[in-house]
């Protein structure tokens, strides 16, 4: 019926149909989700109803009407009404990040890397906020919305306005601080002599999680950024020396004071905190204390308030995280959490409001590290947001002998995922202190900038790794890898473990036999297995072609063992070049094999003869035929399969032979090095290794 009214429009007037084709084009249209490829978007939030929820309204009731609380007011939209203005905002998103930022999104986030989280809160409507007397606390374009500080008539005002979607009471936190450090045995680990590093009273919690073994490596966290979530810092510590001196203090920002002071005054304790954990992850002084990644890049963000008590609030929490996006950050290290105004029921990862952003950061590229709390010991019990996010590595804390601490809160989360992820030493570990010293300090705070540095440390081997790759290797490595649990997840960090890297050692790299069709003699070499990371390891081969014989197939490094051809599973191969790895893994991390290759040549029964092999001026190739009518035909590749030259095709004569004078199809010198020389007898192929020398 539509097309045929179409048709009479157009037989009666080509204009009026002209206007009415225009007019399907530059309509503006609603955006849904179908008409953005690859996308499911949401450009306007649904209105909650009531508005402002249960919990606030609750509190509101409660108090003095001039009285002002924080609370977060979120938006229903962007002001985004058309597919062009999306596509255009998406566009500009990337003129807010650094180039950093967005070369980690390109490497290890989701794609696209811009999405409608991206794009700034709409201005008009933090202005009409404003025009309320409020004060604008923190504006956060992943969540929409806006922190301000306002009372019960400001608020019933604001929940007027249209473009209000849900208001809801920020979070805070007091955070009970663990009893102070007991007399503690760290003589359960003595560092080696031929340690390249002396760490000093610090040697005790790395060793305990493996990360010296990377540090004989040399790796330290280089060109890896890390933001710290915590309060002010003493970043003139003697500790942080190495930081400042080499220009590793990328950027700071304090978010209760709007400025870039995070190291406040001498007689303030709000850099006690910050100062513990940014040494425990990137301190360096031999003899004293060392970090696990103290080669690394810093940014440091002051998010937390201390008064007589404590209280961190949550909207300084996302909007550091927003700002450590923003520098390019690699890695989130965050020793706060959030209680107050949660239930346990909250803990589904999906409610907290600082949850959600951990989890956006993730998605984005952003490995963050929280601690799981100290709440084991007291009515709630159970770890807390952000920790309950399920991208989020949440940390728990143990002792030098590897019990579990009574304060490290446990999981699961409420909707049943295993929390803590892993655990490290907080009990007594060792930090430098605001007030120029060092000491031992007790608390999930302090296992989390530790396991933040073997991330660190992952990432500096990997830098391809996503945050979710680097949290499986921590996982699948773990002591109780095998057998989880709600005190101490998979258990304690094993960095070179988790690192895959040099965990084992071959000896040759790579095998190469040759054979030809028929032979029953087995070649036989020898293959040394060996590790850098461990004095003993028990191995297991888990996989290796079925013509390749490796006997044992198992054993306790240092081993040697015995690789050969097997001649009886030859037949189903064809003559040529045939490559495959031998796959070697330690008994107790399963998902890290190791691989060496080994390369087979299989030759057919037909006389062929290079010389000289090697050769520097020239290479005489002779084939003796079976057949005058044989044809023949030669090639000369790389190793890479890229042609080098090729002889035209001949049939004539009993001996077939020709000289290659080392020059590619442009008439150029060769370089010197292996090559491989295809010789064709009647469409039947054979590969051999030639080389070219000075």
């Amino acid at each position: 019926m539509v097309s045929g009214n179409i048709f009479i429009l157009f037989k009666k007037s080509k204009l009026l149909f002209f206007l009415f084709f225009l007019s399907l084009l530059i309509l503006p249209r609603r955006i849904v989700p179908e008409e953005i490829p690859g996308e499911k978007i949401i450009l306007e939030y649904p209105v909650e109803n009531p508005k402002v929820d249960f919990r606030t309204r609750n509190l509101l009731n409660k108090l003095p009407s001039d009285s002002a609380i924080a609370v977060w007011v979120f938006f229903t939209d962007k002001g985004i009404k058309t597919d062009g203005q999306y596509r255009k905002a998406l566009q500009e998103c990337s003129y807010q990040l650094s180039e950093r930022s967005i070369e980690r999104r390109k490497r290890r986030g989701k794609k696209p890397i811009f999405d409608f989280t991206d794009i700034p809160v709409k201005k008009e409507y933090v202005d009409e906020l404003r025009s309320f007397d409020v004060k604008i606390r923190v504006v956060s374009k992943w969540l929409n919305a806006a922190s301000v500080m306002a009372n019960k008539n400001q608020i019933e005002e604001i929940e007027k306005l249209r473009f209000v979607r849900a208001i809801k009471k920020v979070a805070t936190f007091y955070r009970k601080e663990p009893p102070p450090p007991e007399d503690h045995l760290k003589k359960i680990y003595e560092a080696p002599k031929d340690q390249v590093l002396r760490y000093g009273e610090s040697y005790a919690q790395l060793a305990q999680i493996n990360v010296p073994a990377l540090h004989n490596l040399g790796y330290s966290g280089d060109s890896v950024l890390i933001t710290m979530l915590d309060t002010g810092y003493f970043i003139h510590h003697r500790a942080f020396e190495h930081i400042l001196n080499e220009g590793r203090l990328i950027a700071t920002w304090d978010f209760i004071n709007d400025d870039e002071d995070v190291e406040d005054g001498p007689e303030d304790q709000q850099r006690d905190h910050g100062t513990y954990t940014l040494s425990a992850v990137g301190g360096f002084v031999e003899d004293t204390l060392i970090g696990p990644a103290y080669g690394a890049q810093f940014a440091l963000a002051k998010t937390e308030v201390r008064t007589s008590e404590t209280q961190i609030e949550e909207d300084h929490w996302i909007a550091g995280v927003e700002w450590a996006d923003s520098l390019g950050t690699d890695i989130v290290s965050s020793s706060l959490g959030y209680l107050d105004w949660y239930t346990y029921a909250d803990m589904d990862g999906n409610t907290a409001l600082c949850t959600i952003a951990a989890d956006s950061a993730v998605s984005k590229g952003i490995v963050v590290v929280n601690s799981a709390g100290n709440k084991r010991d007291d009515p709630w019990y159970y770890i807390i947001a952000p920790a309950d996010g399920d991208s989020v590595i949440a940390v728990g804390a143990v002792n030098l002998e590897g019990e579990l601490a009574s304060f490290s809160s446990a999981g699961p989360t409420y909707d049943g995922r295993i929390k803590p992820d892993v655990v490290a030493c907080g009990v007594q570990t060792y930090c430098a202190w605001a007030n120029g010293g060092y000491g031992g300090v007790n608390g999930t705070s302090l296992s989390t900038p530790l396991v933040a540095g073997v991330c660190a440390l992952l990432l500096e081997i990997h830098p391809d790794w996503t945050p979710i790759q680097v949290r499986e290797a921590l996982w699948t490595t773990a002591s109780q890898a095998d057998q989880p649990d709600n005190l101490m997840g998979y258990g304690i960090v094993n960095a070179s473990r988790a690192s895959g890297l040099n965990f084992l050692v071959f000896s040759p790299g790579e095998f190469e036999f040759e054979t030809t069709l028929g032979d029953t003699h087995s070649q036989v070499d020898t293959l040394v297995i060996t590790s850098t990371v461990s004095e003993s390891l028990e191995w297991k081969l888990i996989q290796r072609p079925d013509w390749v014989r490796v006997e044992p197939d198992s054993g306790v490094t240092p081993c040697t063992c015995k690789v050969s051809i097997d001649p009886a599973r030859l037949s189903h191969l064809k003559v040529g070049i045939h490559r495959d790895t031998i796959k070697v893994s330690p008994k107790d991390a399963i998902n890290w094999p190791q691989s060496v290759a080994v390369t087979l040549i299989i030759r057919s029964t037909a006389k062929i003869v290079t010389f000289p092999n090697p050769f520097s001026d020239s290479l005489t190739v002779v084939v003796d035929k079976s057949n005058a009518s044989d044809k023949i035909k030669l090639s000369i590749f790389t190793v890479a399969g890229e042609l080098v030259y090729q002889f035209s095709e001949e049939d004539r004569g009993e001996v077939f032979q020709k000289t290659w004078d080392g020059r590619n199809d442009r008439g150029r010198r060769v370089s010197s090095g292996v090559y491989l020389l295809k010789v064709d007898i009647n469409g039947h192929s054979e590969i051999f290794k030639i080389a070219k020398i000075k």
